[in-house]
């Protein structure tokens, strides 16, 4: 009997460590990020980055609001976070470090779908962007950050077997930056976007 227990923990050290090993090493596969921005009509164009400078982390979890699921996202340490009950079937989660935010709110309202070049005209509720990155999560959802022009915010996008849509899976997500923000922050915050899993 004592073979069997030893012979378990040994199985169970050597799995350990060739997963510690493989998250070290880079053989793990990190959400991934990737530049598709059609045209050259916004004069604001921030590249993403889907491995920034490693730093210090904390989970925020959030969530199952009415049929929204619940959900956990990873941020820098250093980022606030923060809830609020706009109402009784509501929620918004807010990260944000200085002048960069990140909202995601959960509640009862209507959706719009995402229009990018190309794409005709929609006849219901409808927002045309001129450029966007695509966003692959952790839980294999693809999102798109959109935006036109030189604003001080993007809006997220939900690919579903519908097209691409708003609000997402996990709630109405925008991001707010200030006038002149710096890639590094929005790599930050896109970073932010790709760690969504379902819990």
């Amino acid at each position: 009997m004592n073979k069997v227990v030893v012979f378990l923990l040994l199985i169970i050290l050597l799995v350990g460590g060739v997963a510690y090993i493989a998250g070290r090493s880079g053989l793990v596969k990190l959400p991934t990020i990737s530049i598709n921005q059609p045209g050259s009509q916004s004069t604001s164009t921030p590249e993403a980055s889907a491995a920034p400078t490693e730093k210090p982390t904390k989970t925020i979890n959030g969530g199952g609001i009415l049929s929204f699921p619940k959900y956990s996202i990873t941020v820098p340490a250093d980022w606030e976070d923060s809830r609020e009950v706009p109402g009784p079937d509501s929620e918004k989660i807010i990260v944000k470090k200085g002048q960069y935010e990140i909202s995601i709110l959960e509640g009862g309202f209507g959706g719009s779908i995402c229009l990018y070049p190309g794409d005709p005209d929609s006849e219901g509720p409808s927002a045309r962007y001129t450029s966007f990155i695509e966003i692959t999560t952790k839980a294999a959802d693809l999102f798109r950050r959109s935006w036109s022009g030189s604003g001080t915010g993007f809006a997220i996008c939900h690919k579903t077997q519908y097209g691409w849509n708003a609000p997402t899976l996990y709630g109405h997500i925008s991001f707010k930056v200030p006038t002149s923000y710096t890639t590094e922050m929005i790599a930050e915050m896109d970073a932010i976007l790709a760690s969504f899993t379902k819990r």
